[in-house]
């Protein structure tokens, strides 16, 4: 099925899209995650509907192997829960752009990921049901 696919234009990585982000966006947090988020205009540049960048840092995970595995975590449990998220963006004609900086020393299970990954999704679906871009 197609609808559980994370591709390439799907996530946030270009250097000027990720510092507009962080420069002009908001945030909120459920912990273990701070979420920065931007709402933008249908006509703006960005190719997909939703586009995620996630961020486990180097200070609270010394080794590259265990920041792989929290944002391979991150990625996954958003993969299986986006569908209501880029569902409600086409039907208010809006993008989002959003970062998920993981604030913890120590990990979470699958499940309790995924858990804390609808939570967010909820958060991100009342905040556009509440602002009109």
């Amino acid at each position: 099925m197609k609808q559980f696919t994370l591709s390439k234009t799907e996530r946030l990585y270009l250097r000027n899209a990720v510092s507009e982000l962080f420069a002009k966006g908001s945030s909120f947090m459920v912990f273990p995650y701070r979420i920065v988020y931007r709402l933008l205009p249908e006509d703006d540049s960005q190719e997909a509907r939703v586009a995620i960048m996630t961020i486990a840092p180097k200070k609270r995970f010394k080794h590259a192997v265990d920041r792989n595995r929290v944002k391979r975590l991150s990625r996954e449990a958003y993969r299986l829960a986006k569908l209501p998220l880029v569902e409600l963006c086409t039907e208010k004609h809006c993008k989002l752009a959003f970062a998920m900086l993981y604030s913890d020393n120590k990990f979470l299970t699958f499940a309790e990921t995924q858990s804390r990954m609808a939570k967010i999704i909820r958060n991100l679906s009342q905040k556009i049901r509440e602002k009109d871009v």
